[in-house]
């Protein structure tokens, strides 16, 4: 059984691209459902396929009050017992803290990971290790098709490093680990989906650089919204319709993060988003895209209109948060 999220003045929104349908729908495949789950100043999105495989990106973390929590209890909502398919899609606590939480809670299928390729090492990656250990554990070093679902036309894991094993040197007080992020690309009928981890701005020029189609009519932003992602030349490569931020306001103040900030929100109000296709896990709530394989429908917890969509710091400091400077006449 599906659970429905609330969409509280959102409705369902057709995506526009998706009038002219290039890839046909296998007979007989059904709805895909991407739930980008309100887990603080961290990440986890479920993924359940048309033929009811579920994918999980990331678990939360187990610091951060009503995160990995949070997260177990959305999928126990969702009836959900068995992850098919668990992608870590990098070592950083917010993004596997939450893991071994998961691996209590629910029965593993195949686990994913960097391979720690950027030789991370901290107590949790040890632990996720550990537990991951325990399945079918498998290290992505390259571009890696995913076999989950026949309806699905892609689904591919994608690394951002040009070559096999050329990773960025990782350190617990560094950002490198977020450009060792494995993405995801999913696409189904005519809709396609970029999951992107962490990626910065190293990742997202890999990517481009490599020539790698991240077109995508949906985009998990990268990296809580910082502004060392979402440049205007990966927003247009990807050139989605709808986006989705994973972040906390309060969360993301107490550790001094300040995301997101106005530079990605600009990025992203200069290719046309609006209230109906930009959504934010700190004033959304849950986040719910479904597709048929030929349109796309969004809906959330809870409304916010543009001004409070659109407004984000402009630096390291509580003060600066304000609407982005295209809406600030209009916003005040």
């Amino acid at each position: 059984m599906i659970m429905v999220i609330s969409a509280i003045g959102i409705g369902l929104l057709q995506n526009q691209n998706s009038t002219l349908q290039s890839n046909p729908v296998p007979e007989g495949c059904g709805l895909l459902r991407i739930y980008v789950i309100n887990v603080s100043q961290a990440d986890s999105i479920l993924i359940i396929t048309p033929q009811n495989k579920t994918i999980l990106i990331d678990a939360g973390s187990k610091m951060k009050p009503n995160s990995s929590s949070n997260a177990v209890a959305f999928l126990r909502q969702m009836n959900i017992s068995r992850i098919d398919h668990l992608i870590a899609s990098h070592y950083h606590e917010d993004h596997i803290g939450g893991m071994p939480a998961i691996f209590n809670a629910f029965e593993i299928g195949k686990v994913y990971d960097n391979g720690n390729c950027g030789n991370y090492s901290s107590g949790v990656q040890r632990d996720f290790q550990l537990y991951a250990s325990r399945s079918e554990f498998i290290h992505v070093s390259q571009d890696t098709p995913l076999q989950i679902d026949s309806c699905l036309s892609e689904s591919k894991l994608i690394t951002p490093y040009s070559l096999p094993g050329k990773c960025f040197n990782s350190r617990s007080d560094s950002s490198n680990e977020n450009d060792n992020s494995v993405l995801l690309r999913i696409v189904y009928g005519n809709t396609s989906f970029l999951f992107t981890g962490d990626c910065e701005e190293k990742c997202e020029e890999e990517l481009l650089g490599k020539g790698e189609n991240i077109h995508s009519d949906f985009l998990k932003v990268g990296h809580h919204g910082s502004a060392t992602s979402s440049s205007p030349q990966f927003l247009s490569a990807v050139n989605a319709q709808y986006y989705a931020i994973s972040t906390d306001n309060v969360r993301s103040i107490t550790d001094r993060y300040f995301h997101p900030r106005q530079a990605p929100l600009g990025n992203i109000y200069a290719r046309g988003a609006d209230a109906n296709s930009l959504f934010r896990t700190d004033l959304n709530g849950n986040i719910a895209i479904v597709s048929d394989g030929k349109a796309i429908s969004a809906s959330a917890d809870a409304f916010s209109p543009l001004c409070e969509l659109f407004s984000g710091y402009s630096s390291s400091n509580v003060s600066s948060y304000a609407p982005i400077p295209a809406l600030a006449g209009r916003c005040g």
